[in-house]
């Protein structure tokens, strides 16, 4: 074996501190596992671990746990156990890192079952990872109990690194208990540990804890310089795994990190790497890096990633036609029974039931993603951490609009106005769905949307109208009439903000507009309530009243 990576891996394993020196050892292990079928199982063996480590700490789990346990069966295999216990805690660790709960308490149950065979440190990793469980499942009193434990061996078997970890999942355990001291003191330890250690992983881990700990206690300069830090230290070193026992806080922190533009390709590398989700879906963050994004407003567009998803010569067909229905009709706990009946209203109820499970297979398979779509209980839902879709993003944005302006009345700034209609328009550009088929559930969707949009700038044109900015106003009608040119209701709401502020010509000009659309696209004319609206405007002494 290359003597420079032996003495590496010996260090990883004797001091996992240094373990990210083997971040750096790609090639060199590549080399080695070319020539492993000529080495002694021993040297195969040590060379799984330190490939193991090396996914781990890159953020890829999946291959850590597959090369972890391709170890064990070798080591079963030879009779050589030496190196068990690493192998099992990197399987459960990779397992807990890729959301797989009940393979790693089985993992963990096969680690435990080594009794004699089991080192100090492997009860204190042991402790450890039990803690880890009952934290994800809740139970608080385990959790706790477990990290002290966990310490506690980690002091008594002087293993300084491991007692650093044990001591961040304490202070995190106790901070979100309500003991702030006492979790500042045990991050505090943890910090002058990693400093000693001189150990860039446990330096990434600390910061991030800390960063934690500063958004618990609504301090937001701290939590930010502790991002800066921590995720500088992760880039540099390809960390894409944290030792983070609430996966979903450090979720949040990595909204925040976008949201404050730091360090955002590598934050976006750990979203990905740790399948990480928020509790609230984070609709409004554009450069979440989701891995799917549906675009229905102005014309259907589905990316897997950055990537437009390729169809078959055939085209989309059905199992497009399913997502687009789907989205139409809430996304969220739609009834299977209602989907077959918008999409095979013809058929009868066990046929359409069949063809809708054919085409929901086919829709995965497109996909390739199986959680993506999710069904359960005979309805059917958009995985909301996988899915962003375009209307999803819309909804929240609105009723958030609504909030601000019931929290400040009519005093919302212009600056806070112009900042919703951006964000509004950036998502609606153009009507639900324009060019599909006049299938009842988007006409429905089209106008629920625009009835959305149509308060949201009543409301807004208001707001400008009461600031003395008028322009403002008519200018937000003209730009979404820009987008959705068939919607006549933003017309006739122009018309009336011309009106108010004493420019009718301008008002009977967007009628001829209008009608020209309509004739020209729809070869219809305007509704008696918009005719009505522009006879006003004709009779003098005659006032248009406010929407």
């Amino acid at each position: 074996m290359n003597e420079d990576l032996q003495k590496r891996i010996q260090d990883a394993l004797a001091n996992p501190q240094n373990m990210g020196e083997l971040a750096n050892a790609d090639a060199t292990l590549e080399e080695l596992r070319a020539g492993a079928t000529d080495r002694p199982s021993s040297d195969v063996l040590a060379l799984a671990i330190a490939d193991a480590l090396r996914h781990l700490i890159g953020g890829r789990a999946a291959d850590a746990l597959r090369v972890a346990q391709s170890g064990l069966a070798l080591a079963r295999a030879e009779g050589l156990h030496a190196y068990d216990g690493w192998l099992r805690i990197i399987a459960v660790v990779a397992s807990l890192h890729g959301g797989h709960c009940a393979e790693a308490r089985s993992e963990l149950q096969q680690l435990e079952a080594e009794g004699p065979r089991l080192r100090r440190g492997d009860r204190a990793c042991i402790h450890y990872l039990r803690g880890w469980l009952a934290a994800l499942d809740g139970e608080a009193v385990t959790a706790h109990r477990e990290a002290k434990m966990a310490l506690a061996v980690a002091v008594e078997t002087g293993i300084p690194w491991f007692e650093c970890l044990a001591r961040l999942a304490l202070a995190d355990l106790q901070i979100i208990g309500g003991d702030r001291r006492g979790g500042a003191a045990q991050l505090r330890d943890a910090e002058a540990l990693a400093a000693r250690l001189h150990c860039p992983w446990l330096d990434f881990n600390t910061a991030l804890r800390a960063a934690c700990a500063a958004r618990e206690g609504q301090n937001e300069a701290p939590m930010l310089e502790a991002l800066r830090t921590g995720f500088r230290i992760g880039r540099e070193h390809g960390f894409l795994h944290a030792t983070h026992w609430r996966p979903q806080d450090l979720a949040e922190l990595c909204v925040v990190a976008l949201e404050a533009d730091v360090e955002p390709d590598f934050v976006r590398a750990l979203v990905r790497a740790g399948t990480l989700a928020p509790r609230v879906p984070p609709l409004g963050v554009e450069r979440w890096p989701w891995p799917f994004r549906v675009a229905t407003c102005g014309g259907f567009q589905l990316l897997r990633g950055e990537t437009a998803v390729e169809f078959s010569g055939k085209g989309p067909g059905r199992p497009m036609e399913l997502l687009k229905v789907l989205v139409a009709l809430g996304r969220h706990g739609v009834r299977v029974d209602q989907l077959a009946d918008a999409l095979w209203p013809h058929m009868e109820a066990d046929y359409a039931h069949k063809s809708f499970t054919a085409t929901l297979h086919r829709l995965r398979r497109l996909l390739d993603d199986d959680e993506a779509v999710v069904l359960r209980d005979g309805r059917l839902s958009l995985n909301k951490a996988r899915v962003w879709v375009d209307t999803g993003a819309l909804e929240p944005l609105f009723d958030e609009f609504d909030a601000a302006l019931r929290a400040t009345g009519t005093a919302a700034g212009g600056s806070v106005l112009a900042e919703y209609f951006e964000k509004v328009l950036a998502l609606y550009r153009g009507p639900f769905l324009p060019d599909e088929s006049e299938q009842p559930a988007y006409i429905a969707c089209r106008e629920q949307i625009r009835a959305r949009l149509l308060r949201f700038l009543a409301r807004l044109a208001r707001g400008w109208e009461e600031a003395g900015s008028p322009e403002a106003a008519a200018d937000g009608y003209l730009r979404c009439i820009d987008v959705d040119e068939l919607c006549e209701p933003l017309y006739r709401q122009l018309m009336l903000c011309f009106q108010r502020n004493g420019r009718p010509g301008e008002a009977m000009a967007t009628y001829e507009r209008l009608r020209t659309v309509l004739s020209t696209r729809m070869r219809a004319m305007p509704t008696p309530e918009t005719q009505a609206l522009y006879a006003s405007l004709r009779s003098t002494g005659n006032p248009i009243a406010s929407p």
